[in-house]
């Protein structure tokens, strides 16, 4: 996913210079060979499941050349192969990126071909959610299709909310009075930690800024109409830095840098975490904590991130592209390639189904109701029902940050959040860097706030 697949800087500088310089048309694949498509897989079952219901599948329907499915290792090893091949004129015909800031500095290259006429031929614009399907348009054209979408939720233990009758939160107010509960009761009233992922402060800055800022502050600062020191960034930071300091978030400073996820799942099962802030991708992880063996599968629950600012007042859902697919512009069959992209887009219930089984991320659809599966979890069907329906979103920093950006936002924080930087600091830092990046024009596609159906 790319929350956790983040580039080394200097590699990226080096890798898009010889993007940039190397010839059109030095492919040593011949269009005998068949459709390429390079992926990485952290479970098993779901690369096989991929192999047998997206891949299998295509083959059998397309009257075209095959498709071959190729695992490269884990994703950072995916992206370096992947490019350095694309570097020399090679590499596969689609093309897996981690999301549209990855894509970004393809596109400057001139290394994936325009979709514009794939997709008003197959209306993919009207299949797919339109803020999912604008975060691939870079200078007017489409480029990239998303293939997974994540948010940030709070998830929690319906028990023990029950047994000490608590709501659950859905304002700074609700909230505040929860984690006072829960500390006094001691317990973690928000379980998340960097003990396994350095970059998770980001999920909270994220987090913050949209759910206290709001997202239209966020989408005018990504889009350079107001700065990062905007009065109500700054206040948002300075409120997750608070709440640091009431040990509500992580335990605070003495634990946070050192809680790892295991344990995170374990005390919200024993009643020692409040909740946890954590991305959607959790339906995939709760399975060895909630399950019918334990006969506790009943107690887990979600509920959107509460609203922590005045201008904030309905439930927010802060959206992010886990990965897209291109079409390599040395692609000697991209017309075969494109067939692809659309026996994914056309077939919603496929999608949805793959969730079902193996609790994969789905590409960003308008799903209809007869779309589900009977045995997708209800509370699954939820999460994506409340999605579909959102008539604005906010704004995940892995996806809609550049690089640079992205890398201050968790590695500065962690200073603000020990006391080295104040929130006016922090922002002033971001402020410079993002600018500079603007200016380069690596800043990725940003959708309006307000979706437009």
């Amino acid at each position: 996913m790319s929350r956790r697949s983040l580039l080394a800087l200097a590699s990226t500088a080096a890798l898009t210079g010889s993007l940039s310089g190397c010839i059109q048309g030095s492919a040593t694949r011949s269009a005998g060979n068949g459709l390429s498509l390079w992926l990485t897989f952290t479970d098993n079952d779901q690369r096989d499941y991929y192999e047998q219901h997206f891949v299998a599948p295509f083959n059998s329907q397309h009257s075209g050349v095959p498709l071959t499915l190729t695992i490269r290792g884990d994703d950072d090893a995916l992206q370096r192969l992947q490019r350095t091949a694309i570097a020399s004129g090679s590499g596969p015909d689609l093309v897996y990126t981690a999301g549209p800031s990855y894509g970004l500095e393809f596109v400057n290259a001139d290394r994936f071909v325009s979709l514009d006429p794939y997709a008003d031929k197959h209306s993919w614009q009207q299949l797919m959610l339109p803020w999912a399907y604008q975060a691939g348009i870079l200078q007017d054209h489409c480029y990239m299709i998303p293939t997974s979408y994540e948010t940030m939720i709070m998830v929690y233990n319906a028990k023990v909310f029950r047994d000490n009758g608590w709501q659950v939160p859905t304002d700074r107010a609700e909230f505040e009075s929860f984690a006072t509960a829960a500390k006094a009761a001691d317990m973690m009233p928000v379980g998340i930690g960097a003990g396994d992922w350095a970059a998770t402060t980001e999920w909270l800055v994220s987090i913050f800024v949209n759910h206290a800022a709001g997202p239209e502050a966020v989408h005018d600062a990504l889009t350079s109409k107001i700065k990062w020191t905007d009065r109500r960034i700054v206040d948002a930071i300075a409120l997750l830095k608070s709440y640091f300091d009431k040990g509500w978030i992580g335990g605070g400073i003495e634990s946070y840098f050192t809680n790892r996820e295991a344990d995170l799942w374990a005390g919200l099962v024993d009643g020692t975490v409040g909740c946890l802030f954590i991305g959607s991708w959790a339906f995939s992880s709760m399975a060895p904590y909630f399950n019918p063996d334990e006969k506790n599968d009943d107690q887990w629950d979600w509920a959107p991130i509460p609203q922590f600012g005045d201008t904030t007042t309905r439930e927010l859902y802060a959206m992010g592209v886990g990965s897209t697919f291109s079409i390599n512009s040395d692609s000697p069959q991209p017309d075969d390639a494109a067939a692809y992209l659309d026996f994914l887009i056309q077939d919603p219930r496929a999608q949805l189904r793959s969730v079902a089984d193996v609790s994969s991320q789905p590409l960003p659809l308008n799903y209809d109701p007869g779309d589900y599966p009977d045995d997708l979890d209800a509370r699954v069907r939820r999460l994506y029902d409340a999605v579909d329906r959102a008539d604005r979103i906010g704004y995940l920093s892995w996806t809609f940050w550049p690089p640079r950006s992205d890398v201050y936002l968790y590695e500065q924080m962690d200073r603000v959040i020990i006391g080295e930087l104040s929130a006016r600091e922090y922002c002033e830092g971001l402020d410079e860097i993002f600018g500079e990046e603007a200016e380069d024009g690596k800043v990725p596609p940003i959708p309006d706030w307000q979706v437009r159906r």
